[in-house]
């Protein structure tokens, strides 16, 4: 079954957590590689950079919205590894 094809809906009840924002992945992502996402300051990761990794299908979207992404928390810490 394709991805586009799932039900997001039903993905978000199968999931033990809720879907973090592109910001909040950002963050974690940078926290990882040792380099903080600090307020104020210029970001280290952005949701710009998640998208791409969403892109390379390093990540999947959960969210049915365009304009914004959603993803699971499970799948950052993958990332960070």
């Amino acid at each position: 079954m394709a991805v586009e094809t799932l039900n997001t809906g039903a993905v978000r009840t199968a999931m033990d957590q809720e879907p973090i924002c592109g910001g909040v992945a950002a963050d974690r992502i940078a926290a990882a590689l040792g380099t903080l996402n600090a307020m104020g300051e210029k970001a280290a990761v952005t949701s710009f950079v998640v998208r791409r990794l969403i892109t390379r299908s390093l990540l999947v979207d959960l969210s049915g919205n365009p304009e914004g992404t959603l993803r699971h928390l499970g799948q950052i810490a993958e990332v960070r590894a």
